[in-house]
């Protein structure tokens, strides 16, 4: 395993490499809905000024970025406390299949960001290596479907 260590994301000295590993996410795994790419500085911005509403988490390893999360925490009333969303994960292809996700998740896990109680992530029904990473670290399909509506 690399030398991995996973940093919040405090400022914008690696805006443009996030940025561009965001859109790479989007290219290379389609997403379930119309995604507005210009969007992407806001919640940069909007992360950093207001962590409390989530966090920017890069892999590093030492001063280059080889992957980044998403994670938005909210209170769950069936698990009576805070999940954490894993909004997004990615790690750069060339550094795939190295142990850099599950690492990822370990972290959260033993971490538990916002004092969550659980991790809740989505994941394509085409992105089979995903899937076997989640499910061989423990996390189950719920029954229930998400539906959402946008304003």
């Amino acid at each position: 395993m690399r030398n991995i260590r996973f940093e919040t994301m405090a400022d914008l000295t690696h805006e443009a490499e996030l940025l561009a590993m965001m859109n790479a996410l989007y290219a290379e795994d389609e997403p379930a809905s119309e995604v507005d790419r210009g969007r992407f500085p806001m919640t940069i911005k909007t992360l950093i000024a207001e962590p409390a509403r989530g966090r920017i988490v890069l892999f590093m390893e030492g001063l280059a970025v080889r992957g980044y999360a998403l994670l938005i925490p909210f209170w769950s009333n069936e698990f009576g406390g805070n999940l954490v969303f894993i909004d997004e994960l990615f790690v750069k292809p060339e550094f795939r299949n190295q142990g850099i996700g599950r690492a990822f998740i370990e972290f959260i896990l033993r971490q538990h960001p916002f004092e969550a109680v659980a991790a809740v992530l989505e994941v394509s029904p085409s992105n089979k290596r995903a899937r076997r990473l989640y499910e061989s670290i423990g996390f189950r399909l719920r029954r229930n479907r998400t539906f959402t509506l946008r304003f």
